[in-house]
C-alpha cells in the first residue's frame, strides 16, 4: 500500500470507527456568538461552531465570518450534527487571545500621527531656543510666542485613526 493511501485509511480510522470524513459548503445566514446559522442548498443549518472546541477560554481565537459570505464547514460526527466552521471567505471581526489587549495597530496612520505630534514638539523648541527674554515682561513675550502652538492629547476616540478594530488581540 502507498504511503498516501495509508494516511487515507489511518484518517479514516482515527476516532470515528471507520466514519467518512464530511464536507460542506455553504453561505452563512446569521452569526451568534461562537455560533453560525448557514444555509446549504435548501438546508439551513443552525448551531454550526465557529470554534474546534466548545471551551470558552482567555486564549481563544475566534474567526467570525460575515454574514452573506462562503464558509467551508466539516463534521465532526459524519452527519449534520456537529458541525464546525473550517475557512471563510470574508470576516468579520478575528479575535486572538479573547481580544483583552484591544484592536491591532495600523502602524501608518499611527506613524503619521506621532510624526505630527513630533513635528509640533519640534516647532515648540525652535519657539523656545530663539525666544530672548525681555526684562520685566513677567514672560509676556514667551507665552505670545506659543500662544498658536497647542497640543493635543490622542484620546480614545481617535483610536479609530490607527487601530483596526476588526483583530483584536
Amino acid at each position: 500500500m502507498d504511503k498516501y493511501r495509508e494516511l487515507g485509511e489511518s484518517l479514516r480510522n482515527i476516532g470515528s470507527g471507520g466514519r467518512t470524513i464530511t464536507i460542506y459548503q455553504g453561505i452563512v445566514n446569521s452569526v451568534d456568538g461562537n455560533l453560525c446559522e448557514v444555509q446549504i442548498g435548501n438546508i439551513a443549518i443552525p448551531d454550526v461552531r465557529l470554534r474546534a472546541s466548545e471551551a470558552d477560554d482567555d486564549g481563544e481565537m475566534l474567526i467570525t465570518p460575515k454574514v452573506g459570505t462562503a464558509v467551508t464547514i466539516g463534521s465532526l460526527s459524519g452527519d449534520l450534527s456537529q458541525l464546525v466552521v473550517l475557512q471563510v471567505d470574508h470576516i468579520e471581526t478575528i479575535v486572538i487571545n479573547g481580544g483583552k489587549l484591544g484592536g491591532l495597530i495600523n502602524i501608518e496612520q499611527l506613524t503619521e500621527k506621532l510624526n505630527t505630534i513630533e513635528d509640533d514638539i519640534n516647532s515648540l523648541k525652535n519657539v523656545m531656543s530663539s525666544w530672548t527674554p525681555v526684562a520685566q515682561d513677567g514672560g509676556a513675550a514667551l507665552k505670545t510666542s506659543v500662544s498658536t502652538w497647542a497640543g493635543q492629547a490622542l484620546t480614545k476616540s481617535q483610536r479609530g485613526d490607527y487601530e483596526d478594530e476588526t483583530v483584536k488581540h
